[in-house]
């Protein structure tokens, strides 16, 4: 007579994220085998187009757990995405590369307010920060200008192409491009808060919640194996085509979460500032943002 034996059952968790250095322990950990051993059978996919394209995917139940910015996550949120952050995955900000292509007659962040800003999709980090950096430097938000390009190739092309000014995006990502002599970046702003959250669907919490803490702790895991590793930075510059100068200086600054954390109050300073924009209604409540698992 056969026995069932729920342990055998795998239970599938579709995983997106940038195909960015960040998330190399996200990758670790499915080629550890720790994950299968545990009855989950991690699928990951890379979306070029960002936050933005991930809410999107998670809308039409393309992705059970998305790796999102902090700031792209909560305006989703607030504008009745179907998932809840579960944890931070990093402990440190992004430093976004503001920039122009190479022939720009732009030399200083003070000259972009009156130009077109490149972004991937509403509501994406792109789109987000600009707001972030405009209301730093005492600029009317409400009359920034906006171009939809999709992912960085877009950038590239619109820039080409004369359909955007201005760039916003992860310094080390584009860095290639500045020493082409594509790109020229003129200026950089770190975000005002830890950059990256985990969020769930609100289907798979439900179902699925002890495999996605388990999900969780094997990557923190993975993520501070690797940053222990004497070979790190060959690690990650290897991978990632990055130069290695560039890995270890990128070191300096970022840190990954050890633990499942949501950092409540992080979360609210960072939806208090969102408000303070514009972009995150007042009577939202920071409590809707999360789930404990």
């Amino acid at each position: 007579m056969l026995i069932f034996d729920p342990r055998k059952i795998m239970i599938r968790l579709r995983i997106g994220g940038v195909p960015e250095h960040y998330n190399l322990p996200w990758h670790m950990a499915r080629k550890s085998g720790a994950l299968q051993a545990q009855g989950i059978n991690p699928e990951w996919t890379d979306f070029y187009e960002g936050t933005g394209g991930m809410i999107q995917a998670i809308k039409n139940d393309e992705l059970d757990i998305a790796v999102l910015l902090t700031e792209g996550a909560i305006s989703g949120i607030s504008r009745s995405a179907n998932y809840k952050i579960v944890s931070f995955y990093t402990d440190s900000p992004i430093i976004w590369g503001i920039h122009v292509p190479a022939d720009s007659d732009i030399d200083d962040v003070d000259e972009i307010y009156h130009h077109r800003y490149a972004i991937s999709r509403y509501g994406s980090g792109s789109h987000l920060m600009p707001y972030v950096h405009a209301r730093q430097k005492d600029w009317p938000v409400h009359k920034l200008q906006f171009r939809v390009i999709n992912n960085l190739d877009g950038a590239r092309m619109a820039f080409k192409e004369d359909q955007a000014d201005v760039f916003f995006w992860e310094k080390f990502t584009t860095k290639p491009y500045v020493d082409s002599g594509e790109f020229r970046r003129i200026g950089e702003c770190p975000t005002p808060w830890s950059c990256f959250v985990v969020v769930a669907s609100h289907q798979t919490l439900v179902l699925h919640a002890d495999k996605v803490k388990t999900l969780l702790q094997e990557t923190f895991a993975q993520a501070q194996n690797l940053y222990n590793d004497p070979n790190r930075i060959d690690i990650i510059s290897k991978q990632f085509d990055l130069l290695p100068e560039d890995v270890e200086e990128w070191l300096t600054y970022t840190r990954w979460s050890s633990e499942i954390n949501l950092k409540k109050d992080v979360l609210t300073d960072t939806t208090e500032t969102l408000k303070d924009l514009g972009l995150v209604h007042q009577r939202f409540k920071v409590s809707d943002l999360y789930e404990t698992l």
